[in-house]
């Protein structure tokens, strides 16, 4: 397995019908990134050491499963595709609820391979009746299943931030000083604060600081297009960090730069006369290339003001940018102009520098996300925050739009919890990034919709109740599949399937019976249609649905069974369910593929756009470094 090269469009193309060659590409494919994806779960996984392709980047090795799949790639372009597609639901598992990843690589893997051995045994079954099955079970079973099994993380209580650090360490694959860590930060600015995280070189280590700020969900690489290089002024973080900056700004697009040339030179007889800032941030709904070329020209020179162009984020809610204009200016001070109420100053005399705003200490903008530190004037900002209580109170009409309003209520007043990352090597920075993402995003989950036991025991339990309902599609395709991920998690630990089955799932039987008086009323299950083998599960699951157990489970560090609420071994309950709700989606592709076009590769000359393109970046970055000097 290799690192695919660019795609080159051609006539050509690569077609593989409905058949068996097109099944076995599917699920070769799949298992290979299973094995691989999966061989990093749980506190038995192993790390994965991938290259990385960039000139000059350091290796990874991380255990983190989502970072493992984004690096994967196929010279072929068939099993290249198939995984792509496969990846874009596993990613999206991480990116709802911070991890899972790997569970849903596992779990979609044997649901597709089930459903094939299923459809092969009974040609007269479609897969699409299969996957609809599946996905009706999810919608009226599993999901209300999982809601009701979920338990309340409650943070204004101990026993509520026990649990949440309990899920912070499994999603930090057991590091404890990192779920301390998680926890701390959270302390600092409460259940509705963020959290930021930033890599520091020095000895292995987590420190924690809490700075006043607010967030901002977008960063350079949007608000300036392809002139985004040009504004990075601390390269070796690759970051733009201005301090005591003022703020510009704008409802509407900036199209011309003649349209703030007073602003802006008003500002710079200031900044030489008075020792003025010459830091500005430019906030506006939208920016001209030429706006943004003629910025980057002039950004970071010795004579010039250093204006950042800012995009006002965009989302689902109408009016959006405005509003996030009007939070920016509580924070800043700033007034808002526009072009009808407010225009911008057509002379120098018109400009007023107090309409700038002050106070703001320094204001940061990374690749993806920016922030905001320091405030104008605290009532200000409580006085918007009063604000939006009064909205999301009176005026809320919908679930989404409250989630919205909460979202900025606590940006305005929850600050920012700093959580550094320390590492000697780069390798291990970007591993120990990977499990603080993870730790943070699961204990955010938990606090809103609650946790599972873990240690596969949710899963064992969905499948307990999905033996009930007796029903052919759930007994061999769906069930078999709830199990792999249990398969895969004590085989990591290094037990066959064979002792999983009767050192585990017997002992954890036993458990449940001990001193339990309906033991000997229950008798041994008679044979239905799933149970195909003489195996503990067949009495284990009959037995488990009339006893209510306690979430008993395997505790592999401690090398002995535990309540897993008690023992700590809990997942975030998005984590379980967005991964089985994509491992279905996945499912319901691949699994229902009849057919894969792809474009052929020509190695060669993809090797040598590659070498063009490097040489072209060298020669530019040669010719700037010679205008600078």
């Amino acid at each position: 397995m290799t690192l695919a090269y660019a795609k080159v469009k051609s006539v050509s193309k690569n077609m593989v019908t409905r058949g068996k060659d097109l099944d076995r590409l599917v699920l070769d494919t799949m298992w290979l990134v299973s094995k691989l994806v999966g061989g990093t779960l749980g506190p038995g996984g192993h790390a994965v050491l991938i290259e990385r392709q960039e000139n000059n980047m350091a290796n990874v090795v991380t255990k983190d499963g989502v970072t493992v799949f984004k690096s994967l790639g196929f010279a072929d372009p068939v099993r290249h595709a198939i995984m792509e597609s496969a990846r874009d639901a596993s990613v999206r598992t991480a990116n709802e609820a911070g991890d899972g990843t790997t569970t849903a690589t596992i779990l979609a893997y044997a649901i597709v391979k089930k459903i094939s051995e299923y459809c092969e045994r009974n040609p007269a079954v479609s897969p699409q009746r299969v996957v609809r099955a599946l996905e009706k079970t999810f919608k009226d079973v599993i999901e209300p299943r999982i809601r009701e099994l979920s338990i309340k993380c409650d943070y204004s209580t101990d026993e509520g931030k026990r649990l949440l650090w309990n899920v912070a360490k499994i999603s930090a694959n057991g590091d404890e000083a990192l779920a301390t860590a998680v926890m701390d930060c959270f302390a600092l600015v409460g259940d509705q604060g963020n959290v930021t995280i930033t890599e520091i070189s020095g000895p292995s280590s987590y420190e924690v600081e809490r700075i006043e700020g607010y967030p901002i969900n977008i960063g350079y690489e949007d608000s300036c297009s392809r002139f985004a290089n040009k504004f990075i002024n601390d390269p070796g973080n690759q970051r733009v960090n201005l301090e005591k900056p003022v703020f510009v700004l704008y409802q509407g697009r900036i199209m011309d730069i003649q349209s703030i040339i007073f602003l802006m030179e008003r500002i710079g007889m200031a900044w030489q006369t008075d020792g003025y800032n010459h830091n500005v941030v430019l906030v506006a709904t939208g920016f001209s290339e030429s706006v943004l070329a003629q910025l980057a020209m002039n950004f970071n020179e010795a004579t010039t003001i250093n204006v950042m162009p800012l995009l006002a984020p965009l989302n689902a809610m109408p009016m959006s940018q405005l509003e996030f204009i009007e939070d920016i200016a509580a924070i800043t001070g700033a007034r808002i102009f526009d072009q009808i109420n407010s225009p911008l100053p057509r002379s120098h005399e018109e400009v007023d520098l107090k309409d700038l705003g002050s106070g703001v200490r320094v204001f940061e903008a990374q690749r993806f996300r920016s922030t905001i530190i320091g405030q104008h004037d605290e009532v200000l900002t409580l006085d918007r925050v009063d604000t939006l209580q009064k909205q999301l109170v009176q005026s809320a009409a919908s679930l989404l739009e409250s989630s919205y309003l909460e979202e900025r209520i606590a940006k305005l007043t929850g600050g920012i919890a700093k959580l550094k990352v320390i590492g000697a090597s780069n390798g291990e920075l970007r591993e120990k990034r990977d499990r603080a993402e993870d730790a943070v995003m699961g204990v955010r989950k938990a606090i809103t919709d609650g946790a599972l036991p873990g240690g596969g025991w949710t899963l064992l339990r969905l499948a307990t109740d999905l033996a009930e309902r007796q029903e052919v599609f759930l007994d061999e395709v769906l069930i078999p599949s709830l199990l792999e991920p249990v398969y895969v998690l004590f085989g990591n630990l290094g037990y066959s399937r064979e002792e999983t089955s009767e050192n585990f799932i017997r002992h954890l039987l036993d458990s449940m019976m001990d001193n339990n008086p309906a033991k000997k009323l229950i008798p041994v299950p008679p044979k239905k249609k799933w149970y195909q083998r003489e195996t503990p599960q067949e009495v284990w699951f009959y037995i488990w649905n009339r006893i209510n157990p306690q979430p008993v489970t395997y505790d592999a560090l401690e090398g002995k069974f535990v309540d897993a609420v008690k023992g700590g071994i809990l997942d975030s309950t998005p984590a379980v369910l967005e991964a089985i709700r994509n491992s279905l989606s996945i499912a319901s592709l691949l699994g229902t593929l009849g057919g894969c076009v792809v474009f052929n590769r020509d190695t060669e000359v993809e090797r040598q756009e590659a070498r063009d393109t490097n040489e072209f970046l060298r020669t530019a970055h040669i010719n700037e470094a010679n205008e600078r000097a």
